[in-house]
Order: structure tokens, then C-alpha cells, then sequence
């Protein structure tokens, strides 16, 4: 085995367009991956890591971040794991509905959900001071526990629906044969069996929450977290080396969660499908839960339905809090501001191209037996486990004073590396489900590595990589925690500009500049749809 396995290496390695695109490959990796995360860990000395445990803020903020991790992963997985069950079930009412409007946090940008809030809930807040006239203070961290649930239950309801999709109905309709009641069956069957995608949940969810900086920056207040430290550090201190120690204390936590939930996710065994072509319907839920399960999602969806409404009725108040008159004015000082729209829209577009590119290739080289195989594998998914606000650091520290220092391409490079993971994984996905045959014949043909690569993956491949191209370029658009440290008075980007709105009270401005992003962010969506669909067409079919 062995000895086949090395004649295999040797004959990739004889391949020079091969061997030179995994030369590439290395290099931008080595460059864009590696290189900025060992800027940020070596930037600081010995002496500035030992006095972490002296600083009484990075400790508060340190404890901040893990009080908010366990709250708020609770949360948020208690509510995905009630959406997941409840739009899995065929007799639960409005369950597409329920399911879209869920999923409608993911377009948005990180901090629209604690901007929504503060206009609706705030001391000026539409519903607190408006109609019940009261004096509500959101800002702290009972309002970001709000804003992060509600902002991250989505991702838990993706992943436990999965799983619960998964479970054969044979398994619950057996239980309920065998003596079970509803509940029991409930009970011992479906989250029981549900547990490991609960579990993976939790731990994409506590990622997502100790890295999130858009929703912090703008509610926590007084209410210091890691993620926020690091900015205030930079920008408002300029203290370069203190920033890389805070960043340097988040990604422990970070890396740490992201290989537990690599390990749980890929080791565990999701799959209970026994029934082998059975068609039986799960049984109906018992009258109150479904009851229950109608209430708690209207809920929900009705805090999800308001981030929008909150956003877009801010767009056309003359005065947020004191004039509720209608007003376009901010539509023209958002205008005067279109010109960031298209600068994100361009680097959205560049990263987009770049993750998809760079995903294809790292996942088409990674999958035959080439030098550095697992190296490359390595570093194409180490960004998953960096926080946003320390690949922002790390290209600071690294680009910086090149020339790549304030052009799109520092910050395209820098969103699209790090989304590469997500790239990397779905065309690694669709690779292992191509038969390995059509390769072997193109070769025989006398096919080398990167026209197998062009003639035979690529086409094979196009869904996955349209998919890959439009969520890094939506994901690349909404962006903050990255391009805050990145941007330039050429490369102002609309998230970035409509941060500043909002700081300095400009809400209306800010509302009407973030209704134009949500309606260029769902025009990609829906251009992607069409590009799905004649990308499908175009498939050979078997």
C-alpha cells in the first residue's frame, strides 16, 4: 500500500501544471493564512502576554465574553432547537413561513439586529417610549443577550433541522407501537437522537457569539467583551500592541471551540435512516405542544419581522423618538453616501471570486495524493477558527506598510481568506461524490492535473461554486468586524460608513443607507437563484 501510495505522489509531483498550481496554493495560503496569525501572536512580547493577569479590563472583558457565551449559546440553541422541531414536523401550522422568516438574520448585516432594537426598544424606542411610554434602557448586557439570541438562533435551527430531517419517522412510529405515548416517544426518540446536533449547534453558536463585534460595539454600552476591546484599543488608544493581546485572548476560546466542534461534528453519526425506501409520516404532535410550539415561533418570528420593520420605518422618520413625521431627507443624505455601496459591492465581488477560486483549487489538490496535503487542508480551514476582529489585526500588522495597504485588494483578500473555509468544505463536499473513474479516463486520454481540473471538475463543480461566490460575497458586503481595521479614505465601505451614522445619532441616514444594503444583499440572493438554475441545466445528468 505503501509503495503505491508514494508511486502516486511521484507521479502527481511529475505533473508541472500540478505542481505548480499546489505552489500557488501554498504560497497564498502561507501568505494570507498563516503569515498575518503569526503577526498577531509574536507582535506582542513575552512581558506583554505575562501582564495579562494584571490588567483588571482584559480580565472584566475576558469574564464579559464567557458570561455572554454561555447566555447567550443557551438561548439561542433553546429557541434553533424549538424552530428546528417545529419546522420538521408535516402537521405543524405555517411551518415554511416560519422557516424563512428564521433565516432572514442571516442576510443582514451583524449589527442590523442591536440597531433595529435600540430604535424600537431604546430610551427613543418606536415601542418602549412611543406606545407604552416607558423609559426602557436596551444598552448593557440584557441587551445584547437579546440581540445575540435573536441574531444567532438561526444558525442553531440550520444545523438541528439537519439532523432531525435525518431521523426516520419508522423510528418514533416503532416507539409509539411498542407501548410509548406521545411524549415519551417524543421524549426518548426524537431529541434524543437529536442530542449530537444540539451539541454541534452549541458550539457553532458560542463561536459565533464570543466573535461577534457589530451587535457588541453598538449595545453593549458600558459592557466591555473581548471583541470590542481589541477595536477600542486601536482606534481609540492606537495601542497596536494591546490589540494583538486581546485578539491573541480571543482566538484561545475560539480555536479551541472550533476543533471540539470539527471533531463532535465530523466523528459523530448523524445518519438514522433504516426505513430503506419507507414513506411512513411522523405522528402527529400531541394538541398542546403544537399549540405551544405555534406560540413560541410567532414570537420569535415576530422579533425577527421587526429588525426589519424597526430598520426601514427608521429610514422615514423625520426624527427617531420626537417627529414621527414621514420624510425622504434621509433618502438624500444616504445618497450623497451610494458611492461606499458600490466600493462594497466591488470588493464583495473580488472575495467572492477569490474564496470560490481558492476553494475549488485547495479542495481539488487536497483530494489526490500531493506533497503537503494536509498541511494545505489545515491551513484552508484554520481561518473558521479566527475571530473577525483578529484577521483584522493580522492583516493591519502584516499589510500594513506595503503596498497593498489601503487598497480593496488588503480588504478583499482579508474577507475572502477568511471565508475560505467555507468554500474549501462545500467543493470538498461535491468532490467526494464525483467517481474518481471520469478522471482516470480523462487522464488515459492524456488529460494533465489542471486540465482534469478545467474540463472535468470545474464543470462538475459550477453549482458549488456559484454558491460559494454569492454567500463570501453577501457575507463580504454585510462585513464589520474585519473592515473597520482595514478601511482607507479610498476603500469606505456602506457597513462601515453606516457604523459611523449610527454612532454619531445620524439614525435616520444610517436606517435609509442599511435599507439599500438589504436590497442589494437580496438581489445577489436572488441573482444567485437564476445562476443555480441555469448552472443546473447545464449539468450532465448521472
Amino acid at each position: 500500500m505503501a509503495v503505491l501510495r508514494w508511486q502516486e505522489v511521484r507521479r502527481q509531483a511529475a505533473d508541472p501544471g500540478l505542481l505548480l498550481m499546489l505552489l500557488g496554493t501554498a504560497v497564498a495560503l502561507g501568505a494570507f493564512v498563516l503569515y498575518p496569525a503569526l503577526r498577531v501572536l509574536t507582535y506582542p512580547t513575552l512581558r506583554d502576554y505575562l501582564g495579562i493577569p494584571h490588567s483588571l479590563r482584559w480580565l472584566q472583558a475576558a469574564r464579559n465574553s464567557l458570561i455572554m457565551m454561555v447566555l447567550s449559546t443557551a438561548t439561542a440553541t433553546g429557541v434553533g432547537l424549538i424552530f428546528a422541531f417545529a419546522v420538521t414536523r408535516e402537521d405543524m401550522p405555517g411551518r415554511r413561513l416560519f422557516r424563512t422568516l428564521a433565516l432572514l438574520p442571516l442576510f443582514a448585516p451583524p449589527f442590523m439586529v442591536a440597531f433595529a432594537y435600540i430604535l424600537l426598544f431604546g430610551r427613543q424606542g418606536l415601542i418602549t417610549r412611543g406606545l407604552l411610554g416607558l423609559d426602557v434602557n436596551i444598552f448593557g448586557w440584557p441587551g445584547l443577550w437579546l440581540v445575540q439570541t435573536v441574531a444567532f438562533f438561526p444558525l442553531a435551527m440550520l444545523i438541528i433541522a439537519g439532523v432531525l430531517e435525518s431521523i426516520a419517522p419508522s423510528l418514533e412510529q416503532a416507539a409509539r407501537n411498542l407501548g410509548a405515548d406521545e411524549w415519551a416517544a417524543l421524549r426518548s426518540v426524537t431529541l434524543a437522537l437529536a442530542r449530537p446536533g444540539v451539541a454541534g449547534a452549541m458550539l457553532v453558536v458560542a463561536i459565533s457569539v464570543l466573535a461577534d463585534f457589530g451587535n457588541a460595539v453598538l449595545i453593549a454600552g458600558g459592557f466591555p467583551l473581548l471583541a470590542t476591546e481589541a477595536w477600542f484599543r486601536m482606534e481609540g488608544m492606537g495601542d497596536l500592541t494591546g490589540a494583538a493581546v486581546v485578539v491573541a485572548m480571543l482566538l484561545v476560546p475560539t480555536t479551541a471551540l472550533f476543533f471540539l466542534e470539527r471533531y463532535w461534528v465530523s466523528r459523530r453519526l448523524y445518519v438514522t435512516v433504516t426505513g430503506r425506501g419507507t414513506r411512513l409520516d411522523r405522528p402527529p404532535l400531541p394538541a398542546p405542544l403544537r399549540a405551544a410550539l405555534v406560540a413560541v415561533c410567532a414570537l420569535v418570528s415576530l422579533l425577527v419581522v421587526l429588525v426589519y420593520l424597526g430598520v426601514v420605518a427608521g429610514a422615514f422618520t423625520a426624527v427617531w423618538g420626537r417627529d414621527w413625521s414621514l420624510t425622504f431627507d434621509h433618502w438624500h443624505l444616504a445618497w450623497e453616501r451610494a458611492g461606499t455601496l458600490l466600493t462594497s459591492l466591488k470588493i464583495g465581488a473580488l472575495a467572492g471570486a477569490i474564496t470560490a477560486v481558492v476553494g475549488v483549487v485547495a479542495a481539488f489538490l487536497t483530494s489526490r495524493a500531493v506533497p503537503l496535503r494536509r498541511a494545505l487542508d489545515f491551513l484552508a480551514v484554520l481561518p473558521g477558527a479566527m475571530p473577525g476582529v483578529f484577521v483584522g489585526v493580522g492583516f493591519v500588522l502584516a499589510f500594513n506598510r506595503t503596498p497593498l495597504g489601503g487598497t480593496p485588494w488588503l480588504v478583499a483578500l482579508a474577507l475572502a481568506f477568511w471565508h475560505l473555509p467555507m468554500g474549501y468544505q462545500a467543493a470538498a463536499a461535491r468532490l467526494r461524490q464525483i467517481e474518481r473513474a471520469i478522471e482516470e479516463a480523462a487522464m488515459n486520454l492524456g488529460a494533465g492535473g489542471v486540465r482534469v481540473l478545467l474540463d472535468v471538475y470545474v464543470p462538475l463543480l459550477l453549482r458549488g461554486l456559484v454558491e460559494a461566490f454569492a454567500v463570501s460575497f453577501i457575507r463580504a458586503v454585510t462585513n464589520v468586524s474585519i473592515v473597520v481595521f482595514l478601511v482607507a479614505p479610498g476603500t469606505m465601505v456602506a457597513t462601515f460608513v453606516i457604523l459611523g451614522l449610527i454612532q454619531s445619532n445620524t439614525w435616520g441616514a444610517a436606517a435609509a443607507l442599511t435599507t439599500m444594503l438589504l436590497a442589494v444583499t437580496f438581489a445577489a440572493v436572488g441573482l444567485t437563484g437564476l445562476a443555480v438554475g441555469r448552472a443546473l441545466r447545464g449539468q450532465p445528468v448521472g
